[in-house]
C-alpha cells in the first residue's frame, strides 16, 4: 500500500475502539462536523478543514459527532512527510481546502460504491500530497490533558455544525442538566479557555475556512452570526495577525523548526 483514501460520513456520534497501526502512517481530514482523537494522555478537537496527523504505532481512536464527514488516509511511510512522533493538528492551506471540498462534492454526487481511487481522486490527491510537504505540525490547538466531559459534547457540536458569534450557554443548561456557570467552569478545566474564547475560535475558524474557499466576507459575516461586516472584519483581521504572528514566533523558536524536520 502507497495512498489509500476512502470517505465516511456520521450521522450519529460515533466512536472507534482505541488501536494503533504498525504499517502506515494516518491522516483524517474533517470536511464538516467535528471529530476528537484520543491518546491516552491528551484529546484533541478538530473541526472543518483541520488535519490530524496519526504516526506509526500510535495508540488512539477517533469519537465523531453528529452529521461530520471525514476523509481517512492510510499511506506508506516514505510517501508523505513525517511529521512527529506524537498525533496532532497538521496545517492546512486554501488550495488544500479547495481540493478535499472538490474530492467531498464528488462523492455525495455518486453512489455507495463509488471508487475513491478513480484517476480523478487519484490527481486530486496527488495535488494535496505535495501541498503536504509544506505544511507543519501544530501542537497546541483545542487540545487537552484529559478527555472532553460529555456535557461539552452537544456544545461543541452545535459549533461545529452551525457557527454562530451569537450561541450562548443559557441555551444549551437546561439540556445538559449543567448550569452556564458550570459549563463555562467545564471549559476552562478541558481546555484551559472559557468558552466564549472557544466559540470566538471556532467561528473564526470557520470564517478562515470559508475565506480560504473564496466566499464573500458579506456572506461569511450573516453566515456567522456577525450584526455587521465591520464588526467581522474587525474580529477576523485580529485573528488573522495572531495567526500570522504565532507562525512567525514558531519560525524562530529553533526546536520548533527540529521537530519539524
Amino acid at each position: 500500500m502507497r495512498l489509500l483514501h476512502l470517505i465516511k460520513r456520521y450521522a450519529p456520534t460515533e466512536e472507534k475502539a482505541p488501536h494503533c497501526h504498525n504499517d502506515f502512517v494516518q491522516l483524517f481530514y474533517i470536511h464538516q462536523g467535528c471529530g476528537i482523537a484520543r491518546t491516552e494522555d491528551k484529546s484533541i478537537l478538530a473541526v472543518g478543514g483541520q488535519l490530524i496527523w496519526v504516526p506509526l504505532n500510535h495508540r488512539h481512536h477517533l469519537k465523531l459527532l453528529k452529521d461530520s464527514c471525514l476523509s481517512i488516509i492510510h499511506a506508506s511511510p516514505n510517501v508523505i512527510p513525517y511529521f512527529h512522533d506524537e498525533m496532532g493538528i497538521i496545517s492546512t492551506n486554501r488550495l488544500m481546502v479547495q481540493v478535499m471540498a472538490e474530492i467531498e462534492a464528488q462523492s455525495a454526487d455518486c453512489e455507495k460504491d463509488y471508487d475513491s481511487n478513480s484517476d480523478i481522486q487519484h490527481h486530486y490527491l496527488a495535488v494535496f500530497v505535495d501541498q503536504l510537504k509544506k505544511q507543519s505540525y501544530q501542537n497546541d490547538i483545542y487540545q487537552s490533558n484529559q478527555d472532553i466531559d460529555k456535557r461539552l459534547l452537544p456544545i461543541i457540536e452545535a459549533l461545529t455544525l452551525q457557527p454562530d458569534i451569537k450561541l450562548s450557554l443559557d441555551r444549551f443548561a437546561e439540556h445538559c442538566g449543567a448550569s452556564s456557570r458550570t459549563l463555562n467552569r467545564l471549559f476552562i478545566s478541558t481546555f484551559d479557555q472559557p468558552f466564549r474564547e472557544i466559540r470566538q475560535q471556532l467561528v473564526m475558524e470557520k470564517a478562515w475556512q470559508l475565506s480560504r474557499s473564496g466566499v464573500a466576507h458579506t456572506n461569511i459575516a450573516l453566515d456567522l452570526g456577525y450584526n455587521s461586516l465591520s464588526a467581522f472584519s474587525h474580529a477576523f483581521n485580529r485573528f488573522k495577525q495572531d495567526k500570522a504572528s504565532h507562525k512567525l514566533a514558531k519560525n524562530r523558536n529553533p526546536l520548533a523548526f527540529v521537530q519539524q524536520q
